[in-house]
């Protein structure tokens, strides 16, 4: 038994590194299935109107485009729906779990299982025995190594870090697309608020105009100027705009209640944000969407995030179709 020899350790250690040289080297060799290839497409790299002078070309930063409504109360809902919209947060977490999903794969070039084991025992034999004895107490001590490799030797654990990194880009572009759909939503919800309101404030001072001419007919009629028909067609007139503002309250509560549910907040809260003002923004550059489409470095359609979302899903999914495996595992 004894202390095992440092020349039997030296060599074993050398025999790893030879080994684990030879594997790195035969995994990278080959990849069975043919590699992605961005499909082409006909399309032009300029929009219809380029040659219009009021739309840009040039590269601009359009994140924030809201702000040029200059509208502080905008300002603050955009950044309370990129905190609290419960969509948006999860997109952000499925590309957290994709980028784990990443590593997972990254990590099946590696060693599968790995253990480590050693002992050590302190023997002592008594010295009342019959037997001589030459050495009472000794050490008896036992290291190891145990691994399970499965060697790449055809790409398998390659092709799917290739399609886990596409994946991981998709939910990227699909975040990108959450966050573009979120603003644009929170801005229109908040303009169909404040238009709404608009109308109605428009609609209570028809009221009161409409009932004053609703008294001036009825006095004109008392001295025969005018017709009872007239006097009708002034009350049908108030009556009209009266039935109008029951409508206009219903879908301001609507826009309301689905801007409280991109913000994550109840509607109640909402009152604390709109205040009592009722003013539309508007935005001084009228041509700010043209500016905003063209400005994508990557061409008129392939900057958008829906449709670097599909670039991306294609080739993630393109290494799972195309991998075969018609050769055993190669596993040490």
């Amino acid at each position: 038994m004894g202390t095992v020899p440092l020349l039997i350790v030296r060599r074993s250690l050398q025999l790893c590194h030879l080994l684990i040289t030879a594997v790195i080297s035969l995994t990278g060799c080959t990849k069975v299935g043919p590699d992605h290839i961005r499909p082409e497409l006909a399309v032009s790299q300029n929009w219809i109107d380029a040659g219009d002078s009021r739309v840009k070309s040039e590269t601009s930063d359009y994140r924030a485009w809201w702000k040029t409504f200059n509208d502080p109360v905008l300002d603050l809902l955009m950044e309370d729906a990129y905190k609290g919209n419960l969509s948006l947060r999860i997109a952000g977490v499925r590309v957290i779990e994709a980028r784990a999903q990443l590593g997972i794969a990254v990590g099946g070039l590696f060693p599968q299982t790995q253990q480590a084991f050693g002992s050590l025992q302190y023997n002592r034999i008594s010295a009342a025995g019959s037997s001589p004895i030459t050495t009472p107490a000794y050490y008896q001590d036992q290291v190891g190594v145990n691994a399970s490799w499965e060697l790449d030797f055809w790409g398998k654990f390659r092709r799917a870090i290739e399609s886990a990194d596409a994946g991981w880009h998709a939910t990227v572009a699909d975040y990108d697309s959450a966050l573009v759909s979120l603003t644009a939503d929170v801005a229109n919800s908040y303009i169909t608020i404040r238009t709404l309101e608009r109308r109605i404030e428009i609609a209570h001072q028809n009221v009161e105009t409409q009932k004053d001419s609703l008294n001036i007919a009825e006095a004109r009629l008392k001295y025969g100027t005018i017709t009872q028909l007239d006097v009708e067609q002034a009350r049908t007139a108030l009556n009209d705009t009266l039935a109008t503002i029951p409508s206009l309250e219903a879908q301001l509560r609507q826009a309301r209640h689905a801007l409280s549910i991109l913000l994550g907040r109840p509607p109640s809260e909402l009152s604390d944000y709109l205040g009592s003002t009722s003013v539309i923004p508007i935005s001084p550059l009228v041509w700010w969407s043209v500016s905003l489409l063209t400005c994508c470095s990557a061409g008129p359609t392939f900057g958008v995030p829906s449709i670097r979302r599909q670039r991306k899903a294609l080739k993630s999914e393109w290494p799972k179709q195309t991998f075969i495996q018609p050769f055993p595992d190669g596993k040490f």
